[in-house]
């Protein structure tokens, strides 16, 4: 309760003589307003309410004086409070260009890595044209010293049969060196038919390698399924099974329950002994 002579403080919103209650999260209270619902337009005295209430009555040529009037009761009150939500505006404010800086900053960085990521990208396509180039060099050159290699071959051929023509004289060494470098060109020949047999036999042995893989592959995955049918059909059969042993059991119940409710024979002059039952 106030003392007497203090000053009461009062809802800013006009003509309301209620207490104003301080703002608190999830109320319809603001510092300085009570945050009661009015009476004659049913919305909470807020500083909202309270500007569009002014206005109507400034329309209607209504005098109430607004919270910034020192003469209106509440005045000190009413500046305190405002005060301290400028402060919290300029708080915000501050963590608003805090969190901008912020995204601005991790912008950056993503834009960084994106740059790195596109460099390293470039960077590893370069590579990677760099290993087919020197792959195809290295091609071509193998396939050059292979052609140089036969070129040489054919001219020590004709080296040879051109010393055995110019070699008339000495018919014997002539005759030599003409068999010599017959003998080699075919075994040069024989070289070169043996390694094209040889590439033909490994081209053929790889292909049935792979070939046989893939019919183990193929057979492997028909064994798997054959297994798996397998057991299907035994979980079906099982289940066939449990299905007959269920329904045995039923008629079983179905008769117990029917013998238990079955009416007791009539008591007779000589009633027969019950035989005990079989184990």
């Amino acid at each position: 309760m106030a003392n007497a002579g203090q000053q009461v403080p009062r809802c800013a919103y006009p003509d309301c003589k209620n207490e104003p209650r301080p703002g608190q999260a999830g109320s319809a209270a603001e510092p300085g307003y009570c945050g009661l619902p009015d009476p004659v337009t049913g919305e909470p005295h807020t500083a909202l309410t309270a500007f569009r209430r002014r206005q109507v009555l400034a329309g209607q040529g209504g005098q109430v004086a607004g919270p910034e009037e020192p003469g209106r009761p509440g005045f000190a009150v009413w500046r305190y409070r405002r005060a301290g939500a400028q402060r919290r505006q300029r708080a915000e404010a501050a963590e608003a260009r805090s969190a901008a800086l912020q995204a601005d900053t991790r912008l950056a960085e993503a834009l960084a890595a994106k740059a790195a990521a596109e460099q390293e990208a470039a960077a590893a396509r370069e590579a990677a044209q760099a290993q087919v180039a020197g792959a195809q060099r290295a091609a071509e050159e193998r396939l050059a010293a292979a052609q140089q290699d036969r070129d040489d071959a054919e001219s020590r051929a004709g080296q040879a049969e051109s010393r055995a023509r110019h070699a008339e004289q000495d018919t014997a060494r002539a005759q030599e060196a003409a068999e010599s470098a017959h003998a080699e060109l075919d075994r040069a020949r024989e070289a070169a038919d043996w390694q094209v047999a040889q590439a033909r036999e490994d081209a053929a042995r790889d292909q049935a390698e792979l070939r046989a893989a893939f019919e183990a592959q193929i057979a492997a995955a028909e064994d798997a399924r054959a297994a798996l049918q397998a057991r299907t059909e035994h979980a079906e059969a099982d289940a066939a099974q449990a299905r007959s042993a269920a329904l045995q059991a039923d008629t079983r119940l179905a008769e117990a329950l029917a013998a238990k409710a079955a009416p007791a024979q009539p008591p007779g002059p000589a009633r027969r002994r019950r035989r005990p039952p079989e184990t």
